[in-house]
């Protein structure tokens, strides 16, 4: 897709300034094989372990996600390993003389869109054949779709970004499903009923071959019951794009270390990290949770953007806690006041300690943890955002994750 003057103003934005960006770059995902990943939960977990099967099968591979922990040139890695900062610092050089060279109508391009240009460039430079993207926002108009995708992966959907994607199911399958091309492959998790009907009205109508995917029968490394089914898609797209034996894929399940995603640090208390941000995630971090557990104490600390649903958040989460810290993300403009978030608590009948220092929050958890154990050790899960937890990531002077194998 060129620039097109004529195209709407969400196309402009969203799609045709990210086409003319990637033709100034030299079009570099014109010769590399792109999977797509969109979806509500799953895709960067399910993008992670893909790009990890493929790398274990011999494939030079790029993977693209968001958002980042602690530095921001995690969104950029071949083979599992972060974009240095050198090559950052030239892929930025190259892109300012690509924005420069935008068309005025094109308008000022957004991050993501930049992002999503040097990730692809980078890639093609790097002498990758395959390029794994995770979708941001959507599908049907994020800047990743400007690409032509070999095969698409759709990850479950539930509700999130509602007053973007749409308030039913099925409007927001219907958004998710703008990944899918004419022939080419579409790979589904199993989905609600309301979902699955619209998206497999989207492949009828677009004409792409759409499978569901069963989860795995056996468990994944990764934590979580949910993680069969990322696995799986993850499994079900590799065999697509490569020459996959059981070896690469048992390889490349087993290696992958992927922050953030229920990691278990510290040793009195334990400290689970986990990234849930909406109903569904914390739902089954709350699973996955209860059962890690096995009775031990859990105190809980969380911070949520406002524009997420924090009630369906907390829900899952708040009965399995015996103290409930509320915090905030420090220079976050979209975090929840930490005391609007107690508040909330409250009117789930639970109450909660208010600390907006998300250190103090930590060390508060962390006393109330030691002091509950009589016999055995406590839990301190961390929750709510991913930049949440990067920042717990950073306090707790763990390492940014420049390796993912």
């Amino acid at each position: 897709m060129g620039w097109n003057p004529r195209a709407s103003p969400d196309e402009q934005w969203k799609l045709g300034r990210t086409r003319a960006l990637l033709d100034l770059a030299g079009a570099p995902d014109r010769g590399l094989k792109i999977t797509l990943v969109a979806g509500t939960k799953g895709k960067g977990s399910t993008c992670a372990m893909l790009a990890s099967i493929l790398g274990a099968a011999g494939v030079r591979c790029g993977l693209y996600t968001k958002p980042h922990l602690q530095s921001y040139r995690e969104r950029i890695r071949i083979d599992g390993v972060s974009i240095s900062g050198d090559a950052f610092a030239a892929a930025v050089r190259r892109i300012q003389s690509y924005v420069g060279a935008l068309p005025r109508a094109a308008g000022e391009p957004t991050t993501f869109e930049v992002t999503t240009t040097m990730a692809l460039d980078e890639f093609a430079r790097q002498g990758c054949t395959l390029a794994v993207v995770e979708v941001g926002l959507g599908g049907r108009l994020d800047a990743t779709n400007a690409t032509d995708p070999l095969v698409s992966v759709i990850t479950s959907i539930s509700y999130d970004h509602t007053a973007i994607l749409g308030r039913t199911l099925g409007a927001i399958a219907r958004e998710k499903a703008g990944i899918m091309r004419p022939g080419r492959p579409t790979l589904l998790a199993e989905q609600r009923p309301t979902a699955i009907v619209a998206l497999r009205a989207v492949c009828r109508k677009v004409g792409a071959a759409c499978e569901v995917v069963a989860p795995l029968e056996h468990g994944v490394p990764l934590a979580g019951e949910h993680q069969r089914q990322n696995a799986a898609l993850a499994v079900a797209a590799a065999r697509l794009l490569a020459d996959v034996g059981d070896e690469a894929v048992d390889h490349g399940l087993r290696r992958l270390r992927w922050p953030g995603r229920f990691e278990v640090v510290g040793g009195d208390p334990q400290i689970v990290l986990d990234g849930a941000h909406n109903g569904a995630s914390a739902e089954a971090l709350a699973a996955t949770l209860e059962n890690f557990a096995g009775g031990r104490p859990i105190d809980l600390v969380i911070g949520i953007n406002r524009d997420k649903d924090a009630r369906a958040v907390l829900r899952p989460l708040l009965p399995l806690a015996q103290s409930v810290w509320t915090t905030e993300t420090a220079d976050n403009p979209r975090s929840l006041p930490a005391a609007d978030l107690a508040r909330l608590c409250a009117s789930l009948g639970v109450t909660a300690h208010v600390e907006g220092d998300l250190a103090k929050a930590l060390d508060g958890a962390i006393a109330a943890s030691k002091l509950a154990a009589a016999r055995r050790r406590g839990i301190v899960c961390v929750t709510g955002s991913l930049m949440l937890v990067g920042q717990v990531r950073a306090t707790l002077r763990l390492p940014i994750a420049e390796t993912l194998w």
